[in-house]
């Protein structure tokens, strides 16, 4: 593969072939790019009417199951009305169901106590079984609340009463589910007399519904008013699962939407995810009830043709650009071939046969142009090189000047360097000395002798005008004493669960996906006298680098208080700081890795903040789940707001 490239870098042709050839797959790639997005809308606007045409079918095939159902139950009625007795009803319900194919069952139900000689109830139920029609009086079979009964007996209305399963209802039963057409019944002179209600076999119905098929994996749902499932290829989720139902822990949207539709009684078509494939749905309302029903298709379905004929298409576009690249090759080959010779020729000259000659070309296009151009070249090169030699002369003498000012700069550096690290620690030692007794001062000066307190005054005043010193030389010695900086320090009462609260607001901001737990056990009306940007920083560095380092789990901050001390301590769990590290973390510009993130002076800077502030910090060396530091700042009078 190397040796391809560096052919294809060295030759002329090749990289004209090639240039060619990617603006001629771009052209194609934008060509058949805006071909393929219309394909696939036009596939998109054929799937959609294809789907609408099989769900419009599939509907008028229910319908005219559902109409059937009605007539013969309507057809029944009005003769079971003029002769209402108990052999009469018997005849009228197997006849609904000899003479109705698509009956699964008619039950002719009278009101309570129509017949005193049968009791209390009297209902004539007819049922299929296979190829049999059995006809019987179903004894004790309280009726009356069952919703086929009470829904015509209570409105008055005939209609359609969602689907249930008729299992050890009566004498006799359906071993499938059925659904029901009621009608009531009334006498001339409109006394209420009973129900009608006839049975059709829902797996039937399903079945009929569902051999309307456009695509192969295509199927279809059919949905009650509260969402149920009355027809469903996962027949375990018929009548007992509905539409609403979470799925994978979770309600996903385009099944809610689909589901809120379908129950509203609309209709239309809407794209969908199901369990991660894409689908295409139709739904509709099923005519005369208060069910609806929903063709689902899968996308991949649908743009099967498409995806073939991309394919096809594909292999077309893949062949022509394979014959485009090689007429290509072919004639800038051909153009180039004078070119190539003035190649071999330049190539000899660069390698350092100098004895070569470029002749001059009598041609007026451009490649004669070009080889008249290098024979010059050529000429004026043979010219300097004299020039060049003697110029290479001088080079050498001053680089070796070169090279010796360059030691003496390297000698400075190290000098320099040198001073800067005393000067640093010249610094350093009496600003800690004056830090140390100006803190014991503050914590124990009041117990102190008089004498032992001036000396310790003393020393820090000696050790103050040095430093004054020192600040003017350096001050002098710079261009403008590194600027003036200015520090101001405020004697704030801060409260500690306040600035922690702020602090892990500041870092969730950041850190959004990480909790950070307080635990205090001090009131929020506890202050302590510090610097309240300086006690923030600090606390908000070392959150932010839990945040940051940790696993993010397990961020804990806890504040506690005693007579002369409040703490703040820091954990965290995760894979904590290697023991190897732990030394150095507090040193400035330390970092295990010089590649990783940051300057190496976080730490350093919010120790070098709470030492400021009176404090101390320590990285807890025994803690092993994670990292913990410890923050504690000396208590000199705690004060309640």
């Amino acid at each position: 593969m190397k040796k391809l490239i560096r052919r294809i870098r060295r030759s002329l042709p090749m990289k004209i072939s090639i240039s060619i050839f990617l603006y001629a797959v771009l052209v194609f790639l934008l060509v058949n790019g805006a071909f393929l997005i219309t394909s696939q809308h036009h596939f998109h606007s054929i799937a959609m009417d294809n789907a609408s045409e099989a769900l419009s079918n599939s509907l008028a095939k229910a319908e005219r199951y559902l109409r059937s159902v009605e007539t013969a139950t309507n057809a029944t009625a009005w003769m079971a009305e003029d002769s209402f007795n108990p052999d009469s009803l018997l005849v009228f319900s197997r006849r609904v169901v000899e003479l109705n194919s698509h009956v699964s069952g008619c039950s002719i139900s009278a009101k309570p106590d129509m017949f005193p000689e049968y009791g209390r109830h009297f209902s004539a139920y007819t049922v299929r079984k296979g190829e049999n029609i059995i006809t019987v009086k179903e004894d004790g079979y309280d009726y009356f609340d069952y919703t086929w009964y009470s829904k015509a007996a209570v409105s008055g209305q005939a209609g359609w009463v969602d689907p249930f399963i008729d299992e050890n209802e009566g004498s006799l039963s359906s071993d499938h589910m059925i659904a029901s057409y009621s009608r009531p019944l009334y006498d001339k002179r409109k006394r209420f007399l009973g129900v009608i209600s006839t049975d059709l076999s829902l797996p039937e119905f399903s079945k009929a519904l569902s051999s309307v098929k456009p695509y192969p994996h295509s199927y279809l749902i059919l949905l009650g008013h509260d969402g149920r499932y009355y027809v469903h290829p996962d027949t375990t989720k018929i009548i007992h699962k509905t539409i609403f139902d979470r799925t994978n822990g979770g309600y996903p949207p385009d099944k809610l939407t689909l589901g809120y539709e379908m129950t509203m009684g609309h209709s239309g078509r809407m794209h969908a995810d199901i369990k991660g494939a894409r689908y295409l749905i139709c739904y509709e309302p099923v005519p005369g009830t208060n069910w609806s029903a929903a063709l689902i298709s899968p996308e991949s379905d649908i743009l099967h043709g498409y995806w073939k004929m991309s394919i096809n298409i594909l292999i077309l576009v893949i062949m022509g650009l394979i014959t485009i690249f090689f007429i290509c090759r072919r004639i800038v080959a051909r153009a180039l071939e004078p070119l190539k010779l003035l190649e071999e020729q330049t190539k000899r000259i660069t390698e350092g046969d100098y004895s070569t000659v470029i002749a001059r070309s009598n041609s007026n296009n451009v490649i004669g142009v070009l080889q008249n151009s290098f024979a010059n070249m050529q000429e004026a090169i043979g010219r300097h090189i004299q020039d060049i030699n003697i110029a290479l002369e001088e080079s050498v003498r001053r680089n070796d000047e070169l090279q010796r000012a360059n030691e003496k700069l390297e000698e400075a550096t190290v000098r320099q360097s040198a001073f800067v690290s005393n000067m640093t620690h010249q610094i350093r030692t009496p600003l800690n000395l004056i830090l140390g007794f100006s803190q014991l001062l503050r914590d124990a000066g009041a117990n102190m002798p008089a004498e032992e307190r001036q000396k310790l005054i003393q020393i820090m005043d000696y050790h103050t005008m040095a430093l004054s010193r020192m600040s003017l030389m350096l001050y002098d010695s710079s261009d403008r004493g590194y600027h003036d900086e200015i520090v101001s320090f405020r004697y704030d009462h801060v409260s500690c669960n306040a600035v922690a609260r702020e602090c892990i607001g500041y870092t969730n901001r950041y850190f959004p996906e990480v909790t950070v737990k307080l635990e205090t056990s001090v009131e929020d009306s506890f202050t302590i006298v510090s610097d309240h940007l300086y006690l923030m920083r600090s606390i908000r560095e070392i959150l932010f680098n839990s945040a940051k380092y940790s696993d993010g789990k397990n961020i804990t901050l806890r504040v506690s208080a005693n007579k002369s001390r409040v703490r703040f301590v820091f954990e965290d769990t995760g894979s904590g700081i290697p023991t190897e590290y732990q030394e150095n973390i507090f040193t400035p510009f330390y970092k295990a890795d010089n590649l990783s993130e940051g300057l190496g002076i976080g730490l350093p800077l919010t120790k070098r903040h709470v030492i400021l502030l009176g404090g101390s910090l320590e990285l807890d060396k025994d803690y092993r789940k994670g990292c913990r530091f410890i923050m504690d700042f000396p208590l000199e009078d705690p004060t309640y707001q």
